[in-house]
């Protein structure tokens, strides 16, 4: 009898033990169930990551690509003036001066740097008879080239100059306009006939100059055109086409004038198409076409 007790009860432990171990077997196969799942979605959302990133990174390429697009068409137009290298001249007439004058130098034609250093020097003259040649003269000056051809260049220079005994400063505009055969220096007189009728297309036509603009904006530009007319000069501005300065450039010539001093500025611009003005110009060949 106290056998088959102990037995029994050997039996029963048995059986729980054996239970216990089945339900942390089964708890051991469920945690491995979640970590697998767990590892597979973040697998999967990695996998996710990894392809959305594809289309950013696709988008930065096709923006390089167009970067370097810009960049070549930068270097295409750099190209075109590869011929022309800007330089500062900067030679003071005394040791009071300040003188900065930005020039164009062209690198096939010796004869043409000539002329344009020779213009640029004079801007850094003193005018003796008028001031002490020890005067405090001060000059910076940025130039543009605003056509060449195989026939003309045409320079512009313009920006401020001061001297100490002047009654105050002024806000300049140079032109040059050299023919390349003759090496000669062409004025307004040199190109067109500025009668009256030419003078009546002027302020019909004229409209405000861009690349470069040297000093007003286009808004002012119909109210400083309307003063430069007889109703408010007493003076014709094209009865001395001496007074009046030009420049040519692809798409039609400026002329530059003095402007009426209410208007704050010192020179007033207005640019006229070629076809405009073709009846009163004087010469056979249109410098503005390269051909």
């Amino acid at each position: 009898m106290n056998r088959k007790l102990v037995l029994l009860s050997v039996i029963i432990v048995s059986c729980s033990l054996l239970a216990g171990c089945g339900e942390k077997a089964k708890d051991v196969s469920q945690t491995i169930t979640v970590e697998q799942e767990t590892t597979n979605a973040a697998t999967t959302k990695e996998s996710e990551a990894k392809t959305s990133t594809k289309e950013p990174e696709d988008s930065s390429n096709t923006d390089e690509s167009k970067t370097k697009d810009e960049l070549n068409t930068k270097e295409e137009t750099k190209a075109k003036d590869d011929s022309i290298t800007m330089s500062i001249y900067t030679e003071a007439p005394n040791k009071n001066s300040s003188i900065k004058i930005q020039y164009p130098i062209f690198s096939d034609n010796d004869a043409l740097n000539a002329k344009i250093y020779e213009k640029v020097q004079s801007f850094a003259k003193i005018d003796t008879s008028l001031f002490p040649g020890d005067a405090n003269l001060n000059v910076d000056y940025q130039s543009e080239v605003t056509l060449k051809n195989d026939k003309v260049v045409s320079i512009i220079f313009w920006g401020p100059s001061y001297i100490d005994d002047a009654a105050y400063p002024s806000n300049d505009l140079i032109t040059l306009n050299i023919d390349l055969l003759s090496m000669k220096e062409l004025t307004l007189k040199d190109l067109y006939t500025t009668n009256a009728d030419f003078t009546a297309v002027f302020f019909k036509k004229a409209f405000f100059p861009e690349n470069p603009i040297t000093s007003y904006d286009k808004k002012s530009f119909p109210e400083m055109l309307k003063l430069q007319s007889p109703e408010y000069q007493t003076v014709d501005p094209f009865s001395n086409a001496d007074n009046i300065s030009v420049y040519l450039k692809p798409d039609g010539i400026v002329l530059s004038m003095p402007a009426t001093h209410a208007t704050g500025s010192d020179h007033f611009e207005a640019q006229l198409n070629y076809s405009d003005i073709q009846p009163f110009y004087l010469l056979k060949q249109n410098y503005w076409e390269d051909k």
